[in-house]
């Protein structure tokens, strides 16, 4: 007999003082009450804000594992909060029912609260602030302190939609070290725009995307991002292409590749029908991955830049991201693009680009 039965039939039978049934109702009340999941929110400092974060925390109803739970940072998209994914994907639910089923494994999920900031710094710039250095360090050193204490690369994962999925890629390529898989969902993702070596502001493309060669032949061109004003102050007002290319992912990506670093797992998806045509960005991007022979998991999916398709797709970003975790790494140690500039004599960084400390 299930525990909850049994002490419910102590219980009807009065056999048992009341403060004996009592106590065992209330043990198994407590019982039920551990195994459900919980989705809490939560702040957590940010010296690099100067205030804290607000974030809300996926907690699966399984005992952590002794080496802890893997962890899935999951990012809103434009003019959202930390509260998009429950009340707009129902993510509680659709997390529960796949550790159920054994299609994921338990994880914690953490949904911060970054406003309109594209995951970038900007508080030099007077934008949002510096949310890149709150995301990246702030947030993941005080969060996997208290719930992750055994936290590493592999069972640590981002994904995100629209500009989360900008964001993702972003974090992922800035810090390979620090993520086994990356997921974007209809990522706001745009090419490099090009400029002269003025810091003028960029207007907008004029140019059209589709170029016919003959009756039966059309190529694309450069996929450019819409107006600066979409950007907000996140790159300056008024908009800065040169420091958007320099955050932009194409650019982190040939950093690492021209490094030959162990990039995460990467994971693209976009709707055929996006009403932004963001499916240009994720195809530019699966096309630069390609040529740097990059592993990449892509999908182009029924659907337009909404939520009904992204409480689809985030099963898919979910089960790869699962089937990263706890593995061995799949992703390849990618060699220099021969369109990049030479490395140099000395021997390239085997993890990542830059300076920046290995995480172990």
């Amino acid at each position: 007999m299930a525990w909850p039965a049994f002490a419910k039939s102590l219980l009807l039978s009065r056999s048992l003082p009341r403060l004996l049934m009592g106590a065992l109702l209330g043990l198994a009340a407590g019982t039920m009450m551990a195994k459900a999941s919980t989705l809490e929110e939560m702040s957590f400092p940010s010296k690099a804000l100067g205030r804290s974060l607000t974030v809300s925390v996926y907690r699966p109803d399984t005992p952590a594992p002794q080496n802890g739970w893997p962890v899935l940072y999951l990012l809103h998209g434009l003019d959202g909060n930390n509260r998009d994914w429950s009340i707009l994907a129902n993510i509680k639910s659709t997390l529960d029912g796949m550790i159920k089923s054994g299609r994921i494994h338990p994880m914690l999920v953490v949904m911060p609260s970054a406003g309109n900031s594209w995951y970038v710094d900007s508080a030099d710039v007077k934008g949002p602030g510096n949310y890149e250095t709150a995301l990246l360090n702030d947030l993941p050193n005080a969060f996997e302190k208290r719930f992750a204490p055994h936290c590493e690369r592999s069972s640590r994962a981002i994904a995100g939609i629209s500009m989360g999925g900008f964001g993702a890629l972003r974090f992922a390529l800035k810090r390979p070290d620090r993520y086994v898989a990356v997921a974007s969902l209809s990522g706001a993702i745009w090419q490099n725009i090009p400029t002269a070596q003025s810091r003028d502001p960029w207007a907008g493309s004029t140019s059209t995307y589709f170029n016919r060669v003959d009756q039966a032949t059309v190529i694309s061109g450069i996929d450019l991002p819409p107006e600066g004003a979409h950007f907000g102050n996140a790159f300056g007002a008024p908009f800065d292409a040169r420091r958007f290319n320099e955050a932009n992912v194409f650019t982190l990506l040939a950093r690492q590749v021209q490094a030959r670093s162990q990039l995460p797992a990467i994971f693209l998806t976009v709707g055929d029908n996006d009403s932004h045509n963001l499916w240009r960005g994720s195809m530019a991007l699966y096309e630069t991955l390609m040529a740097d022979k990059v592993k990449i998991e892509f999908r182009v999916t029924d659907g337009d830049h909404t939520w009904s398709l992204w409480r689809r797709t985030i099963e898919d970003a979910l089960e790869f991201v699962s089937s990263k975790f706890h593995a061995p790494d799949e992703a390849p140690v990618v060699a220099a693009s021969p369109a990049l500039p030479s490395v140099g004599a000395s021997a390239p960084n085997p993890k990542m680009a830059g300076a920046e400390t290995i995480v172990k």
